[in-house]
């Protein structure tokens, strides 16, 4: 768990609104994308959802997380819906005991997402070093899906230029993954759509 996350759990425990919206506004959206994978029904997606907040909340005073604050929502979101499909008769005992199964699969899943958020955070890091206008072009390239010449439209330069500033930032970005040759290759797979190999 990172510093920030320490920071947030921490002002929750002392009763800090602020940090349980921080919390929500974070983690939210993954959530609703765990419970719809169970349930398939948004509205009450959405329910399960801000319960979960409701009970962390209600519990932020004794709430001991020994993972991530992501893996811990993320296993409460499984329970809570595996318990709502029970509660509605819908899931048999076999049934749950499998699905109960995906809670326990997390922590990998986790240990995949935090790689490749730590090496997302480095490269952002590193396009954020990048001079001005390589930095520009490399964002319209790689984020907006614009192609050199409507780039070279935008800005008002030459294709040539929009070729070797983006080079130029391929460059840049390649030293920054290098530097990251212990990552499995489940997340250096997941991160080249932003380098764009």
């Amino acid at each position: 768990m990172d510093n920030s996350e320490q920071q947030l759990l921490s002002a929750l425990r002392f009763g800090h609104e602020d940090a349980l919206r921080q919390i929500f506004n974070r983690h939210y959206p993954l959530l609703l994308t765990d419970i719809y994978r169970l349930i398939p029904d948004k509205s009450t997606c959405e329910d399960l959802a801000q319960e979960l907040f409701v009970d962390l909340w209600n519990k932020r005073e004794s709430i001991d997380i020994h993972t991530s604050l992501r893996a811990y929502l993320r296993r409460a979101a499984v329970n809570k819906s595996l318990n709502y499909l029970k509660a509605q008769k819908r899931l048999q005992y076999e049934d749950a005991v499998e699905l109960s199964g995906m809670a326990d699969t997390t922590e990998q899943d986790e240990k995949i997402r935090e790689e490749k958020e730590d090496l997302e955070s480095k490269l952002h890091a590193a396009i954020d070093t990048l001079p001005e206008k390589c930095r520009v072009v490399f964002n319209l390239s790689r984020f907006e899906q614009l192609s050199h010449k409507e780039i070279a439209e935008k800005l008002s330069i030459s294709v040539k230029t929009i070729e070797n500033q983006i080079t130029k930032a391929m460059k840049v970005l390649r030293e920054a993954l290098m530097q990251h040759g212990d990552l499995s290759p489940v997340v250096i797979w997941g991160i080249k759509w932003l380098m764009g190999t």
